[in-house]
């Protein structure tokens, strides 16, 4: 075996990990951007509840008087 096939029997596998790694790796921050939309979004609802609960609480209170 020469050193060129060597190199190419080490350095193929080395370089096709690599960048599996590097794409993951980017993968991995857009699935981190959906959950902070995700997370966002339910603050939103969360907060859109909330103010619906104290417009009936006052609803009701106006109407039980």
């Amino acid at each position: 075996m020469t050193d060129a096939q060597l190199y190419i029997a080490v350095g193929l596998p080395v370089v096709a990990v690599l960048s599996s790694l590097v794409i993951s790796m980017f993968q991995i921050s857009g699935v981190r951007e959906d959950i902070r939309g995700i997370r966002s979004y339910l603050e939103t609802m969360t907060g859109k509840i909330a103010e619906i609960d104290t417009r009936l609480s006052v609803i009701e209170d106006r109407l039980g008087r």
